[in-house]
């Protein structure tokens, strides 16, 4: 069985972000052995990160509300679907909330993970978001899947242009042959993980084993670091 993750991190449970996001897990449902778990981040009250860093040496945010719920899930699939708008040419805050939190980076939760980013917006700024998510997901170990940001008037229909809907199952369909086909990280991808894994993170967490305790035993189980 193939699990799918798909985020709506808009505030807006009905909006654009989540039609699109909709008509994606429409023609995911249709194929063969998918199971989809679609998450409004809207529906849960996450705390903002406050940046004391205790999940590096536990693995688990010391915060007591929903999100390591949403990790676990994340955790247990095999693609990860974001969708945001774009508010003030970035992601809303509500989703940067979770991402803050998400145990993504250093922990490199997406390795083996086949990820999508979409953005909507109305003026400007949608590649701006679709550029976070996919550093995100890169530093992350994620394998990059495709993307799509998608012009569109405020609160207009998404589907009103036909080639929006050409285009949104195009990309699912791809998104869905990389996951069944078991596609490789482009050359591109697997620099850019590298490098940030390597060259930046690994000899700043090794200086300081107690502070990344956590970080440390899960790159043990990923053979980042050697197993003691």
């Amino acid at each position: 069985m193939v699990k799918i993750v798909v985020i709506n991190g808009s505030p807006r449970k009905n909006g654009a972000t989540a039609k699109l996001l909709n008509k994606m897990i429409e023609h995911l449902v249709n194929m063969q052995n998918v199971e989809v778990e679609y998450i409004h981040i809207s529906d849960y009250s996450l705390e903002p990160c406050s940046g004391c860093m205790s999940c590096y040496r536990t693995s688990v945010c010391c915060l007591k509300d929903n999100v390591e719920e949403i990790n676990k899930k994340v955790s247990e699939a095999h693609g990860l679907i974001i969708g945001s708008p774009t508010y003030s040419s970035s992601m809303p805050g509500s989703l940067k909330t979770f991402i803050d939190r998400g145990h993504f980076v250093l922990e490199q939760s997406l390795i083996g993970k086949y990820t999508f980013a979409l953005s909507t917006y109305e003026i400007a700024g949608g590649d701006n978001v679709i550029k976070e998510l996919k550093t995100l997901y890169q530093y992350s170990g994620g394998i990059m899947s495709g993307s799509y940001a998608c012009k569109l008037p405020f609160n207009a229909s998404p589907f009103a242009d036909g080639r929006v809907e050409r285009t949104i199952i195009s990309k699912t369909n791809k998104f869905y042959r990389a996951i069944v086909g078991k596609k490789s990280k482009s050359m591109f991808n697997a620099i850019i993980n590298f490098v940030a894994l390597h060259i930046v993170m690994k000899p700043q967490v090794l200086k300081r084993p107690q502070q990344y305790k956590a970080v440390i035993d899960r790159w043990r189980l990923l053979d980042i670091v050697k197993r003691q």
